[in-house]
């Protein structure tokens, strides 16, 4: 079995065979006192199966054809790995597009990284705890010369290697391991609240609110935003909680909520309002903001305020719902009161769309309108 790369070079097809045969037949044990064989390890998680998947997937990097693969395949490997793995793999690269396929790539394919479930996320995992990481380098280092004698087998000089990725995943995997934790994400704020009552009709009235929420976060934008409005009277009893979500709010953007709910009780004396993020999203460049609305029209009556424009996407692709939030505010650019629109039908790129918009809330002095744009940010990268 060979051990050194710069030896692995222009071996024949019989000296590749033989070195991929004790390969797989030689146990690697680590950790003295749980006796972990890196070779067997799980049933549905070993180096049988993970060297079966990275040996075809050098073939076809390698440009050969299905049926050569697999023969060379069956020549090396059925002395050594079980029947049903032979078949098994074998069929799944028949069909790539197969979720056999797909799940044998998760586990044993070339791009991994920590905690994954791969074989050698596991393996490494198993080498920290053991403080043995060396030595799953070491059987790493095995697997891979093992592979690029195939790929450098009789003569052949390849420009790239299948192989030669798995030791770049690892290495990159073992220094984010090593690397210091990234500060906690910044808390969200709340920058501006206000808003204004309707006429009271019996027991109820209308009350139109605008927040706006800063992500301060310059390099994560906010996800699963939790939005808690708190309404107290005079004598400071809580009156009712407007709550309510947002999907995503771009890194050092500050969203322009907007709301108008019916509220049963006493008059408002104070509001206050809480915000938080389910989670945060590694991203430095703002995406939220390519929806523009424009022909922007405003006509107050007595009965509440009518909103209409033109909404234009600048994505290249439909997004399957959105929602418009937007304020009304004074010369003095305070926060007079507020709305959202849901647009369920979503909006498709070039395709304006016409909006319209009611709130129950009639309001004096609107100098100007600003609004912003709530969806599922995932669906710009997502199939």
């Amino acid at each position: 079995m060979e051990t050194e790369f710069q030896n692995a070079v222009g071996k024949g097809m019989g000296e590749v065979i033989r070195d991929i045969t004790d390969f797989l037949c030689t146990p690697y044990v680590i950790n003295r006192e749980r006796r972990i064989d890196l070779c067997s390890l799980v049933e549905d998680l070993n180096m049988h199966e993970q060297f079966s998947f990275a040996l075809l997937s050098e073939a076809d990097a390698q440009g050969w054809g299905p049926d050569e693969s697999e023969a060379f395949y069956r020549h090396a490997c059925a002395p050594i790995v079980e029947p049903r793995v032979i078949e098994a793999m074998v069929n799944a690269f028949r069909n790539r597009d197969s979720e056999e396929y797909h799940a044998y790539n998760r586990k044993y394919g070339n791009r991994f990284s920590a905690l994954d479930g791969s074989y050698w996320s596991t393996a490494l995992a198993l080498g920290i705890d053991a403080e043995q990481v060396e030595e799953v380098m070491h059987y790493l280092r095995l697997f891979t010369v093992a592979l690029m004698e195939f790929a450098y087998m009789e003569d052949r000089n390849p420009e790239v290697t299948y192989a030669w990725c798995y030791y770049e995943s690892f290495r990159k995997t073992l220094d984010q391991l090593a690397a210091e934790p990234e500060p906690a994400p910044l808390l969200l704020k709340v920058r501006a609240l206000g808003g204004s009552a309707g006429k009271r009709e019996g027991d109820y009235y209308y009350l139109s609110l605008g927040a706006d929420i800063e992500n301060p976060n310059p390099d994560r934008m906010a996800r699963g935003v939790q939005i808690d409005i708190t309404l107290k009277d005079k004598n400071g009893e809580v009156i009712t909680v407007i709550g309510d979500r947002l999907e995503s709010v771009d890194p050092g953007a500050i969203f322009h909520y907007g709301v108008t709910r019916k509220i049963r009780g006493a008059a408002v004396a104070n509001i206050a309002a809480t915000v938080r993020a389910s989670s945060y999203l590694k991203l430095q460049t703002p995406i939220m903001k390519h929806i523009l609305l424009s022909s922007l029209r405003l006509k107050r009556a007595t009965d509440g305020m009518q909103l209409s424009g033109t909404l234009n996407s600048e994505y290249d692709k439909a997004l399957r719902s959105i929602r418009l939030h937007y304020q009304f505010l004074s010369s003095t650019n305070k926060i007079l009161g507020g709305g959202s629109e849901w647009i369920l039908g979503g909006i498709a790129p070039a395709q304006p769309l016409g909006i319209s918009s009611k709130i129950a809330v009639p309001i004096a002095n609107v100098a100007k309108v600003v609004y912003s744009i709530d969806f599922d940010a995932i669906e710009l990268v997502s199939d």
